[in-house]
């Protein structure tokens, strides 16, 4: 991560930087004749970070004054206070580099412009992020990359922009936190970044907002859009509740309602100090506006459907006028006693030929049929012919038992039963036990 980067980087170089000189990170407040030397070490590196991020601004704090001797030098600390005027410009950005904060020796040396509110140190009387991220950081072990956090949206003193700050702790070889250093997020870079693009889409809007017990914060959130309603609207938080068809409704007290979606994102690893601290990715419209976009879309489903309906309608009135209704009239001709003329449809014709061909091979199947089997007929009267002995033998058979199982049923030898057998088949003309079962078979479908 970037601002952890900057962090080891800049606390190396400044506890070097103190070593340099005798003086340990602890004795800093002590030594505040070292501080514009200090900060003036780090100007190339703070702008050499500006240059590599996608951030609107960057900045390292001492804990410590310049002017010890103040009445208010409790709340004014050293600092360098850089800003990025057009931070989505991908060329170099010596032309839109401004100083915010910091001395003024430093500024006019390396040729950075100042802005019109330019302070030599930042008050951080209004900051209590930065007295709270220190004091965590004193009292934590945790490793340098697990006590970064990102701050709610706030604004700079003497300054109405509204900023987002996502800032380490400065922390010594020997363990003493000695200030901050970090990146800037405005709300204008976040409008140019995450802007939705539909342009049918007028009241969409996107916001990065603090999820705390299911309501969005809207006074620590950015928007890519103009929020709709007043500046008071942003004092109330959102709550958040689960519609139909998959959208979320958001509602503040007595305000207009929102629907959209919104997805929870992990800015912190779930051992960091801050992990605690939800946020999440809102992409959301007034309810009223969605209502008014469904409806026009549902008009337009509708006028769609209907057009392909009698489209359809007309499709199927063409192709039974040009295919269905020849198919109609030959069947009908098909119905006629005199033979059917040819219709020029190849498969009305393949069948009018094949019932003809049915018709007139009719009264040859039935002569065929009713033409009895002289050889079967033959058959069932050589029966009379049998002997009781080779009668019983036969029923048998027509029974569907076998030589041997005759001979047990019987209880005779398995020889007096193949002279019967042999009688049997001289007597019906048959050479086999398989032919005789043919005649069998034939007689059982004519149940006889």
């Amino acid at each position: 991560m970037q601002t952890v980067d900057l962090a080891q980087e800049l606390s190396m170089s400044i506890d070097r930087n103190l070593q340099e000189h005798g003086v340990s990170a602890s004795q800093l407040q002590a030594t505040p004749q070292l501080l514009e030397k200090l900060l003036d070490e780090e100007i190339k590196s703070l702008i050499g970070a500006l240059e590599k991020s996608r951030a609107s601004g960057v900045f390292v704090l001492l804990d410590a004054t310049i002017n010890p001797t103040l009445p208010y030098a409790s709340c004014s600390r050293a600092c360098i206070y850089l800003k990025n005027m057009e931070p989505n410009i991908v060329n170099r950005m010596d032309a839109h580099l401004r100083y915010a904060f910091g001395p003024m020796s430093i500024a006019r040396k390396n040729g950075i412009r100042i802005l019109p509110k330019w302070q030599m140190e930042m008050d951080i009387s209004s900051l209590p992020y930065f007295t709270d991220l220190m004091a965590t950081a004193r009292a934590s072990k945790l490793a340098l990359s697990r006590l970064y956090r990102w701050s709610q949206t706030t604004s700079l003193p003497n300054s109405s922009e509204r900023i987002m700050l996502c800032t380490a702790p400065l922390i010594a070889a020997d363990g003493t936190v000695f200030g901050l250093c970090g990146f800037e997020i405005s709300e204008l870079l976040f409008k140019l970044y995450h802007t939705p693009l539909a342009d049918s889409y007028n009241h969409v809007f996107c916001t990065l907002s603090p999820l705390e017990n299911n309501t969005l914060r809207l006074s620590g959130a950015l928007f890519s859009r103009a929020f709709v309603g007043d500046p008071l609207t942003l004092a109330a938080p959102i709550e958040i509740s689960l519609q139909e068809k998959g959208f979320h409704c958001y509602q503040q007290a007595e305000k207009e309602s929102y629907a959209g979606l919104h997805q929870t994102i992990a800015l912190y690893p779930t051992d960091a100090a801050y992990a605690h601290e939800q946020w999440a990715l809102a992409l959301m419209m007034p309810q009223p506006a969605l209502n008014a976009l469904l409806s026009v879309k549902n008009r337009r489903l509708i006028f769609g459907l209907l057009a392909l309906m009698l489209a359809n309608m007309g499709v199927a009135a063409f192709i039974s006028r040009k295919y269905m209704c020849p198919v109609t009239a030959a069947l009908e001709q098909l119905k006629q006693p005199n033979s059917a003329p040819k219709t020029r449809i190849p498969e009305i014709d393949d069948l009018i030929e094949f019932l003809a061909a049915q018709d007139e091979a009719r009264p040859h199947m039935e002569e065929k049929v009713s033409v009895p089997n002289q050889s079967y007929l033959s058959f069932v009267n050589n029966i009379k012919l049998l002997s009781p002995a080779e009668k019983t033998v036969f029923d048998l058979y027509v029974e569907g038992y076998r030589a041997k199982e005759i001979a047990a049923i019987l209880c005779l030898s398995i020889n007096t039963i193949k002279k019967h057998n042999r009688r049997i088949y001289r007597k019906h003309n048959v050479s086999s036990r398989n032919e005789l079962m043919v005649y069998v078979n034939m007689m059982k479908e004519n149940q006889l």
